[in-house]
């Protein structure tokens, strides 16, 4: 547990801390994306121009992901992570003047999109390398098991929320909403202890390895390869990034295919896509306090292997209530019992990927080992976006299904094989042992 006598009390008072900033953050974010997701498809019924928004973002990020890893490595970690907030939420609240005076504008929806994709990955990326001087290494599974459990509810009460503030207010109040919880966040983020578990040593091949005589390019061209290298070096490193790169493309389905059934083809109001949405955060919910209660996973890639197996029989699946008979009544349960089902999934392949990556990548590194992670995930779900809001558009539901689970199992068998899963449990097997012989000495010396 993380409220024990034995875990320090400024660490327990950075998880409080960052439980609240991260949760009221997450609030505002959701209420703010539902409204921006069904006003694309509401006033413009296209799932193309849904696709494009969220192309829009990805693109914009995973061009900033090698300067992002860059700088979280060898930047202050606590200056980036609040100058980026701040940043962002005067770009929130740039969105909400020009809304209140001229109404919803996609344009506008798009620029702030841009801008705020320019940011987003210098935050999420240096809290990403920060977990690890937040909370101690033998506590993170459990610290993103507990946290994943506490931002559920924000993904159960968000689009419920969103969907009643849609058919009640003007867009431009979801705005306020998101730049109000923005703000918040960054002042919470002002008292959270960056360096708790910060150790010099851990940076000194940072300095060692910089080309002195190299230009300002030379020099960030050789920060950013280290990740790169670091990764190519590693049979498994490679393999589970380059399926993370599938696994963002195949999950850009999983992103248009709901919203555009349920608003466009079944005619749904905003408060029952709402209500239905929410049920995604009781499969986190769940998933998050059962995987912050177990011990350590011993085979934290296998794991995520047979979450990804199953979540693929789920894309054929989906198509049900479009092709049968189904009631409305029982569409909207399917639904949401799919969304909670896809939401349990998508918690054990995340977790145990980012837990693996904490416990198994030197903390030097992290930072652009982050940043690679997000370039491999995100290096092709562009056009995984506008390529499934194109098909949704022109294509049958069920031939786009078919192709994607298909090509989806072949992918897995192939990168997850049985080597990737037996030397990442290897992998694991020598950071707990080097962990308990930490523990051990710490225990005789006292120290």
């Amino acid at each position: 547990m993380l409220f024990t006598k034995e875990v320090p009390s400024r660490e327990k008072l950075n998880f409080i801390i960052y439980i609240f900033s991260r949760l009221t953050l997450n609030l505002g974010s959701l209420i703010y994306t539902f409204a921006v997701s069904y006003s694309i498809l509401y006033f413009t019924g296209s799932a193309l121009y849904f696709a494009i928004n969220l192309a829009i973002t990805s693109v914009v990020m995973t061009l900033m992901l090698p300067l992002s890893g860059v700088m979280s490595d060898l930047g202050n970690k606590r200056k980036i992570i609040i100058s980026g907030e701040v940043i962002l939420t005067l770009i929130m609240a740039g969105l909400l003047v020009f809304t209140y005076f001229n109404g919803f504008n996609i344009f506008a929806i798009y620029i702030t999109s841009f801008l705020t994709a320019l940011v987003n990955p210098f935050v999420s990326n240096t809290f990403q390398t920060s977990m690890t001087e937040m909370f101690h290494k033998e506590r993170i599974q459990k610290v993103m098991g507990y946290v994943s459990a506490i931002m559920s509810s924000a993904i159960i009460i968000g689009p419920a929320i969103g969907g009643v503030l849609f058919g009640l207010f003007d867009f431009y109040i979801m705005i306020l909403i998101f730049t109000i919880t923005y703000a918040i966040s960054t002042l919470l983020d002002f008292f959270i202890k960056f360096d708790l578990y910060y150790d010099p040593e851990n940076y000194v091949l940072v300095n060692s390895s910089q080309p002195e005589t190299a230009s300002v390019f030379g020099k960030f061209k050789h920060d950013v390869w280290q990740g790169i290298e670091y990764i190519k070096n590693s049979y498994v490193f490679l393999r589970v990034f380059i399926m993370a790169a599938f696994i963002n493309f195949f999950a850009s389905l999983m992103g248009i295919y709901p919203e555009k059934a349920m608003i466009t083809e079944l005619k749904f109001s905003p408060e029952t896509v709402g209500i239905i949405n929410a049920f995604d955060g009781f499969g986190v919910l769940i998933a998050g306090i059962v995987i912050g209660s177990v011990k350590q996973f011993k085979n934290p890639v296998g794991l995520m292997k047979i979450s990804l197996i199953l979540w693929t029989f789920t894309i054929p699946l989906y198509l049900l209530p479009l092709y049968t008979s189904m009631a409305d009544t029982y569409s909207i349960a399917f639904f949401a019992a799919m969304g909670f089902t896809i939401a349990v999934m998508l918690q054990v392949i995340n977790v145990p990927l980012f837990t693996f990556v904490q416990l198994t990548v030197p903390q030097h590194i992290k930072g652009r080992v982050f940043s690679a992670i997000g370039l491999f995930a995100s290096s092709i779900a562009p056009i995984g976006t506008l390529l499934y809001g194109f098909a949704y558009d022109y294509l049958p539901f069920w031939l786009i299904h078919s192709i994607s689970f298909t090509a989806l199992i072949i992918i897995i068998f192939t990168f997850l094989n049985s080597r990737v899963i037996d030397e990442s449990k290897e992998d694991v097997s020598k950071v707990a042992e080097e962990l308990e012989l930490s523990k051990t000495v710490h225990e005789n010396t006292g120290i």
